[in-house]
Parts: C-alpha cells; structure tokens; sequence
C-alpha cells in the first residue's frame, strides 16, 4: 500500500510539471456542459426533446445526457492504468518499475489516483448541475442505491482494467483496444441516448457491457426514466456481468502475467 502512495505520489509530481493540462482540467466541464446547454434550449425546436420523451419518459436532456457523462468519466478513468503502463514500456522503464515490490493491484491503484482526482475535479460541476437538474425526481434511498450501482460498476471497470493489463503485457498494443473501446463504448452504452434507439446488432453488443445496465438503473433511480426490461432483472445483470468481468479479468490477468515473465523481463 505504502509503496502504491509512492507510486501515486510519482505521477502526481509528474503531472504536475505540464501546467497547460494541469489547470485546464478545471475547464474541461466546460466541454461537457456547453453543448448540453445548447441542446437543453434548442431541444424543442429540433424535436429532440420529443424524442427523448417517447424513449425514456423523460424531457430532461440536460439531466439524463450530465448523469451519463459523470457516470463515463469515473468508469474509463481506471482504464487511463494502461496508457501509463504502455507509456512505461515505450521509455524502457517498466522493467525496473515492474521489480517494485507491488502487487498488480497496487500498480492499478497506484497509476489510478491522480486520474481519480482529477476526474473529480473535472466532475463535481457536472454532477452538482445533474442534481440539481433532477432535483424533483431524487430521493435519499435511490440516491444511495444509485451509488451502490456506481460502485458496483467500479468493480467491473477493475476487471477490464486486469485484463487489458494483462493483455498489454504479453502483446504490448492493449493500449489500441482501450483506446477503440473508450471511443465506441460511451456511444453503445448509452452515454448520450438510450440504447433501445440503436440498430439491434449494436444493441446486442451494448448489453454485453455492465456498464449499459449500470447507467440505465442509475437513471431510473435518480430520473424516473424507462429501463430496457424490468427493474430487477436489470439488477440481476448488472450484477452477473460485473461479477463475471472482473473475476474473468483477474484470472486473465494472472495467465497472462506469467506467461509474459517466463519470457523475462526483458520480454516486456
């Protein structure tokens, strides 16, 4: 743990030399915010709020696209673990790094809490309007069974992130399926609009990710929204997959990693 902080407390003094993307983090809201502004007032107009309407029960866009987005950025944060691990292996140093007395746990976590912090200083102004904005609908027990869903999703998020490592580590371009699955992911899984609006190939693949349930519960919970099925066979789900996800991830892992040693260090 105390070697984990260390490896936290490296990245951070890192980042914080590149001040340009050190304080433009606190803009970056902004990115997210802006364009849902607009679609919040030309929504109407366009006909976009109708079509929230009839998919979801809801005419809050600015609400249901703000919980999708804080709910994507905290998920794809821990996934950031295997650019920094690539980015090792690219410099030449994750042989010494990796003769650290630290479990793979330790890495992910250690690599994770500067994305952490700073997805939450990017976050708060996303989730404090998202509130605020479905301030009608929430109540305390589905505001704490919302964050029960949030982490259990966290724990499928993990692992991915145990499989993409292991992955890395033996074929050393995981980093290009992270990067394809953080691009495609949030757009299949329901970030800006409902799955059940999607051609029905990509929803089927929507439903393998945990991620999909996960959010849609979230909105049910916080928004009153329609859900894909019933409630608690969503909940059902999202648990199996979540479950299956990680397990998957940390068995994966561990092959992975000794087939990748017995190579040697250097056949990182």
């Amino acid at each position: 743990m105390v070697n984990s902080l260390y490896l936290a407390k490296a990245n951070f003094l890192t980042a914080k030399k590149y001040r340009i993307d050190w304080y433009g983090a606190f803009f970056t809201p902004l990115l997210t915010i802006i364009p849902v502004f607009l679609l919040y007032f030309f929504g109407e107009k366009s006909g976009l709020t109708q079509f929230f309407y009839g998919n979801t029960n809801t005419k809050n866009i600015f609400g249901y696209v703000l919980i999708g987005a804080a709910y994507w950025n905290y998920i794809e944060v821990l996934w950031g673990v295997i650019f920094t691990l690539r980015h090792h292996m690219k410099i030449g140093q994750l042989e010494e790094i990796f003769l650290m007395p630290i479990n793979p746990l330790g890495y992910i976590f250690g690599w994770s809490v500067l994305g952490i912090l700073k997805v939450t200083i990017e976050s708060i102004p996303i989730i404090i309007l998202a509130i605020i904005s479905n301030i009608t609908t929430i109540n305390i027990i589905n505001f704490l069974g919302a964050i029960a869903v949030f982490i259990i999703s966290m724990l499928a998020s993990f692992g991915y992130v145990f499989f993409f490592f292991g992955i890395t580590l033996l074929f050393k371009d995981g980093d290009e399926l992270v990067s394809l699955m953080g691009n495609a992911a949030p757009l299949i899984g329901g970030m800006f609009f409902p799955i059940t609006v999607l051609p029905a190939f990509l929803r089927w693949i929507s439903y393998l990710f945990p991620f999909s349930w996960g959010l849609d519960i979230m909105r049910y919970l916080l928004m009153n929204t329609n859900t894909i099925i019933d409630i608690k066979t969503e909940y059902i789900i999202l648990l199996i997959l979540s479950l299956f996800y990680l397990i998957t991830g940390i068995i994966s892992f561990k092959l992975l990693e000794t087939k990748s040693r017995k190579q040697g260090i250097h056949g990182f």
